[in-house]
Protein backbone atom coordinates (compact mmCIF):
# COMPACT_ATOMS: atom_id res chain seq x y z
CA UNK A 1 0.00 0.00 0.00
CA UNK A 2 1.56 3.41 -0.53
CA UNK A 3 0.36 6.39 0.97
CA UNK A 4 2.07 10.45 1.22
CA UNK A 5 2.90 12.53 3.89
CA UNK A 6 2.33 15.97 2.76
CA UNK A 7 3.66 18.81 4.68
CA UNK A 8 1.39 21.02 5.63
CA UNK A 9 3.64 23.76 7.34
CA UNK A 10 7.14 25.62 7.25
CA UNK A 11 9.19 26.15 4.52
CA UNK A 12 8.66 23.13 2.72
CA UNK A 13 4.85 22.81 2.92
CA UNK A 14 3.00 21.01 0.16
CA UNK A 15 6.09 18.74 -0.42
CA UNK A 16 4.78 15.22 -0.52
CA UNK A 17 6.95 12.35 0.76
CA UNK A 18 5.94 9.13 -0.78
CA UNK A 19 5.79 5.93 1.94
CA UNK A 20 6.53 3.39 0.09
CA UNK A 21 7.66 0.86 3.02
CA UNK A 22 5.68 -0.94 5.64
CA UNK A 23 7.55 0.54 8.57
CA UNK A 24 8.53 3.96 8.23
CA UNK A 25 10.16 5.96 11.44
CA UNK A 26 10.14 9.51 12.14
CA UNK A 27 13.35 10.74 14.68
CA UNK A 28 16.57 12.01 15.06
CA UNK A 29 17.90 8.63 14.87
CA UNK A 30 20.29 7.42 11.73
CA UNK A 31 17.97 4.36 11.64
CA UNK A 32 14.99 7.09 10.79
CA UNK A 33 13.68 7.38 7.55
CA UNK A 34 12.57 10.78 8.23
CA UNK A 35 15.14 12.68 10.41
CA UNK A 36 14.61 16.08 12.03
CA UNK A 37 17.46 17.33 14.73
CA UNK A 38 14.95 19.25 16.79
CA UNK A 39 14.56 19.61 20.60
CA UNK A 40 11.16 18.54 20.56
CA UNK A 41 11.68 15.64 18.81
CA UNK A 42 12.69 12.00 20.32
CA UNK A 43 15.69 9.43 18.82
CA UNK A 44 12.74 7.16 17.46
CA UNK A 45 10.09 9.44 18.30
CA UNK A 46 6.75 7.27 15.93
CA UNK A 47 6.64 5.03 13.02
CA UNK A 48 3.78 4.70 10.99
CA UNK A 49 2.97 0.92 10.02
CA UNK A 50 0.98 -0.29 7.06
CA UNK A 51 -0.75 -4.10 7.81
CA UNK A 52 -2.96 -4.98 4.74
CA UNK A 53 -4.64 -1.93 3.75
CA UNK A 54 -4.49 0.07 6.95
CA UNK A 55 -1.89 3.02 8.08
CA UNK A 56 -1.58 2.96 11.90
CA UNK A 57 0.49 5.63 13.38
CA UNK A 58 2.55 4.07 16.96
CA UNK A 59 4.61 6.02 19.74
CA UNK A 60 7.49 4.73 20.18
CA UNK A 61 7.70 6.27 23.50
CA UNK A 62 10.40 8.62 23.53
CA UNK A 63 8.85 11.09 25.67
CA UNK A 64 8.15 13.30 23.25
CA UNK A 65 4.40 13.89 21.87
CA UNK A 66 3.24 13.11 18.57
CA UNK A 67 -0.72 13.51 18.13
CA UNK A 68 -3.44 13.19 15.65
CA UNK A 69 -5.86 15.57 14.41
CA UNK A 70 -4.55 17.75 17.85
CA UNK A 71 -4.84 14.38 20.04
CA UNK A 72 -2.40 13.19 21.71
CA UNK A 73 -1.22 9.34 20.82
CA UNK A 74 -0.52 7.32 24.53
CA UNK A 75 3.27 6.68 24.83
CA UNK A 76 3.94 2.98 22.89
CA UNK A 77 0.58 2.92 21.61
CA UNK A 78 -0.97 2.36 18.27
CA UNK A 79 -3.49 5.09 16.42
CA UNK A 80 -5.80 3.98 12.61
CA UNK A 81 -5.00 6.82 10.52
CA UNK A 82 -6.78 7.66 7.46
CA UNK A 83 -7.47 10.20 4.94
CA UNK A 84 -6.54 13.77 5.30
CA UNK A 85 -5.94 13.01 9.37
CA UNK A 86 -3.19 15.56 10.47
CA UNK A 87 0.14 13.99 12.63
CA UNK A 88 2.73 16.11 14.38
CA UNK A 89 5.67 15.39 15.78
CA UNK A 90 8.04 17.34 16.95
CA UNK A 91 8.33 20.51 15.10
CA UNK A 92 7.21 18.38 11.69
CA UNK A 93 3.75 18.50 10.64
CA UNK A 94 2.14 16.56 7.67
CA UNK A 95 -1.46 15.45 6.27
CA UNK A 96 -1.65 11.68 5.54
CA UNK A 97 -3.64 11.13 2.19
CA UNK A 98 -3.18 8.25 -0.88
CA UNK A 99 -2.91 8.51 -4.73
CA UNK A 100 -2.77 5.46 -6.35
CA UNK A 101 -2.31 6.66 -10.03
CA UNK A 102 1.41 7.50 -10.94
CA UNK A 103 2.02 10.97 -11.14
CA UNK A 104 5.60 12.68 -12.70
CA UNK A 105 6.90 15.21 -10.37
CA UNK A 106 5.35 18.01 -11.31
CA UNK A 107 1.74 17.04 -11.21
CA UNK A 108 2.96 15.21 -7.96
CA UNK A 109 3.87 18.59 -6.42
CA UNK A 110 0.70 20.34 -7.80
CA UNK A 111 -1.64 17.55 -6.23
CA UNK A 112 -0.32 18.06 -2.52
CA UNK A 113 -0.69 21.16 -2.68
CA UNK A 114 -4.16 21.65 -3.46
CA UNK A 115 -4.82 18.93 -0.68
CA UNK A 116 -3.73 20.79 1.26
CA UNK A 117 -5.35 24.20 -0.18
CA UNK A 118 -9.03 22.10 0.39
CA UNK A 119 -8.47 22.05 4.01
CA UNK A 120 -7.33 25.69 4.50
CA UNK A 121 -11.05 27.52 5.66
CA UNK A 122 -13.83 27.17 7.51
CA UNK A 123 -15.55 23.64 6.99
CA UNK A 124 -19.22 23.70 6.19
CA UNK A 125 -21.42 21.57 8.18
CA UNK A 126 -23.28 19.00 6.68
CA UNK A 127 -26.51 20.67 7.66
CA UNK A 128 -25.59 24.04 5.64
CA UNK A 129 -24.61 21.92 2.93
CA UNK A 130 -28.39 20.15 2.55
CA UNK A 131 -29.76 23.87 3.02
CA UNK A 132 -26.83 25.29 0.49
CA UNK A 133 -27.91 22.58 -2.20
CA UNK A 134 -31.80 22.64 -1.56
CA UNK A 135 -32.22 26.68 -1.79
CA UNK A 136 -30.08 26.83 -4.68
CA UNK A 137 -32.26 23.87 -6.56
CA UNK A 138 -35.00 26.06 -5.63
CA UNK A 139 -33.45 29.62 -6.55
CA UNK A 140 -33.94 31.04 -10.34
CA UNK A 141 -31.09 30.10 -12.48
CA UNK A 142 -29.87 32.28 -15.49
CA UNK A 143 -28.74 29.40 -17.74
CA UNK A 144 -29.64 25.44 -18.34
CA UNK A 145 -25.85 25.03 -17.43
CA UNK A 146 -26.47 26.19 -13.73
CA UNK A 147 -29.61 25.02 -13.26
CA UNK A 148 -28.56 21.77 -13.93
CA UNK A 149 -25.57 21.85 -11.77
CA UNK A 150 -28.13 22.83 -9.07
CA UNK A 151 -30.44 19.78 -9.28
CA UNK A 152 -27.65 17.71 -9.20
CA UNK A 153 -25.86 19.25 -6.24
CA UNK A 154 -29.51 18.43 -4.83
CA UNK A 155 -29.67 14.84 -5.55
CA UNK A 156 -25.87 14.52 -4.48
CA UNK A 157 -27.03 16.44 -1.19
CA UNK A 158 -30.01 13.88 -0.99
CA UNK A 159 -28.04 10.55 -1.03
CA UNK A 160 -25.44 12.21 2.12
CA UNK A 161 -22.41 14.55 3.02
CA UNK A 162 -19.59 12.60 3.84
CA UNK A 163 -17.80 13.55 6.83
CA UNK A 164 -14.93 11.14 7.78
CA UNK A 165 -16.34 7.94 8.39
CA UNK A 166 -19.87 8.62 8.33
CA UNK A 167 -22.67 9.17 5.55
CA UNK A 168 -25.33 12.04 6.94
CA UNK A 169 -28.58 12.64 5.13
CA UNK A 170 -31.69 13.99 5.99
CA UNK A 171 -34.97 11.64 5.30
CA UNK A 172 -37.85 13.58 6.37
CA UNK A 173 -38.09 14.80 9.92
CA UNK A 174 -34.53 11.94 10.47
CA UNK A 175 -31.06 12.67 10.47
CA UNK A 176 -29.75 9.37 8.73
CA UNK A 177 -26.38 8.74 10.14
CA UNK A 178 -24.32 5.17 8.14
CA UNK A 179 -20.72 4.80 9.66
CA UNK A 180 -18.59 3.07 6.76
CA UNK A 181 -16.25 1.49 9.05
CA UNK A 182 -16.16 -2.45 8.86
CA UNK A 183 -14.59 -2.85 12.49
CA UNK A 184 -15.84 -0.62 15.38
CA UNK A 185 -13.54 -2.66 17.48
CA UNK A 186 -10.12 -0.69 18.34
CA UNK A 187 -10.49 2.10 20.65
CA UNK A 188 -8.81 4.55 18.76
CA UNK A 189 -11.11 4.35 15.77
CA UNK A 190 -14.24 4.60 18.19
CA UNK A 191 -12.88 8.00 19.74
CA UNK A 192 -12.63 9.27 16.58
CA UNK A 193 -16.32 7.81 15.44
CA UNK A 194 -17.43 9.37 18.75
CA UNK A 195 -16.01 12.72 17.68
CA UNK A 196 -17.43 12.85 14.45
CA UNK A 197 -20.40 12.24 15.76
CA UNK A 198 -20.82 14.79 17.86
CA UNK A 199 -18.84 17.40 15.92
CA UNK A 200 -21.17 16.75 13.18
CA UNK A 201 -24.65 16.36 15.03
CA UNK A 202 -24.01 19.17 17.72
CA UNK A 203 -27.81 20.29 16.63
CA UNK A 204 -31.00 20.58 19.44
CA UNK A 205 -33.76 18.00 18.79
CA UNK A 206 -32.19 15.83 16.12
CA UNK A 207 -33.98 12.67 15.28
CA UNK A 208 -31.07 10.40 14.74
CA UNK A 209 -30.82 6.79 12.62
CA UNK A 210 -27.72 5.79 13.07
CA UNK A 211 -26.87 2.76 9.98
CA UNK A 212 -24.71 -0.03 10.98
CA UNK A 213 -25.59 -1.75 7.78
CA UNK A 214 -21.71 -1.93 6.96
CA UNK A 215 -20.48 -2.79 10.46
CA UNK A 216 -19.31 -6.71 10.21
CA UNK A 217 -17.88 -6.51 14.11
CA UNK A 218 -18.21 -4.88 17.18
CA UNK A 219 -17.02 -4.53 20.66
CA UNK A 220 -18.53 -3.74 23.94
CA UNK A 221 -16.81 -0.96 23.54
CA UNK A 222 -18.83 -0.01 20.38
CA UNK A 223 -21.91 -0.64 22.32
CA UNK A 224 -20.55 1.45 25.14
CA UNK A 225 -20.19 4.26 22.35
CA UNK A 226 -24.01 3.76 21.71
CA UNK A 227 -24.91 4.32 24.74
CA UNK A 228 -22.50 7.28 25.51
CA UNK A 229 -24.00 9.11 22.14
CA UNK A 230 -27.52 8.37 23.33
CA UNK A 231 -27.09 10.31 26.38
CA UNK A 232 -25.47 13.25 24.32
CA UNK A 233 -28.32 13.63 22.54
CA UNK A 234 -30.91 13.14 24.95
CA UNK A 235 -29.20 16.58 27.21
CA UNK A 236 -30.21 18.78 23.71
CA UNK A 237 -33.56 17.31 23.06
CA UNK A 238 -32.15 14.30 20.31
CA UNK A 239 -33.44 10.93 19.61
CA UNK A 240 -31.35 8.12 18.46
CA UNK A 241 -32.52 4.67 17.12
CA UNK A 242 -30.41 1.87 15.20
CA UNK A 243 -31.03 0.17 12.36
CA UNK A 244 -29.44 -3.02 9.83
CA UNK A 245 -27.87 -4.09 12.94
CA UNK A 246 -26.36 -7.73 11.52
CA UNK A 247 -28.04 -10.85 13.16
CA UNK A 248 -24.71 -12.45 15.17
CA UNK A 249 -24.17 -9.02 16.57
CA UNK A 250 -27.90 -8.21 17.27
CA UNK A 251 -27.73 -9.74 20.83
CA UNK A 252 -25.03 -6.95 22.53
CA UNK A 253 -27.29 -4.43 21.93
CA UNK A 254 -29.84 -6.11 24.38
CA UNK A 255 -29.29 -3.98 27.34
CA UNK A 256 -29.38 -0.69 25.51
CA UNK A 257 -32.82 -2.02 24.16
CA UNK A 258 -34.15 -2.68 28.06
CA UNK A 259 -32.41 -0.26 30.06
CA UNK A 260 -32.39 2.80 27.74
CA UNK A 261 -35.64 1.67 25.40
CA UNK A 262 -33.95 2.04 22.66
CA UNK A 263 -35.21 1.11 19.57
CA UNK A 264 -33.46 -0.85 16.85
CA UNK A 265 -35.12 -1.67 13.77
CA UNK A 266 -34.54 -4.93 11.27
CA UNK A 267 -34.42 -2.29 8.64
CA UNK A 268 -34.14 1.42 7.20
CA UNK A 269 -37.41 1.77 5.44
CA UNK A 270 -38.89 0.48 8.97
CA UNK A 271 -37.13 2.25 10.80
CA UNK A 272 -37.97 5.95 8.77
CA UNK A 273 -41.50 4.95 9.19
CA UNK A 274 -41.48 3.63 12.84
CA UNK A 275 -42.73 5.92 15.81
CA UNK A 276 -39.84 6.13 18.40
Amino acid sequence: MKFYLIVSKGKHRGLPIPIHVDLFMIGTEKACQLRAQHPDMGPQQCAMVVRGKKVFIRDLGSGKKTTVNGEEVPGSEEWPLHKNDLVSAGPLEFRITFHERQLSQRDLEEWALKTLDGDTGPKTSAFDEFDNAMNSAAADHDDAASAAGAILGKASALKGVVRGRLRIAREGPITTVRINDVYMVEEAELLHIKKELQDNLNVPNLKVLLDLKNVRRMSSAAVGLFAEFNDWLKKSGGRLALCRLRPELAGMVDDLRNVFNLKVFDDKVQALAGKW
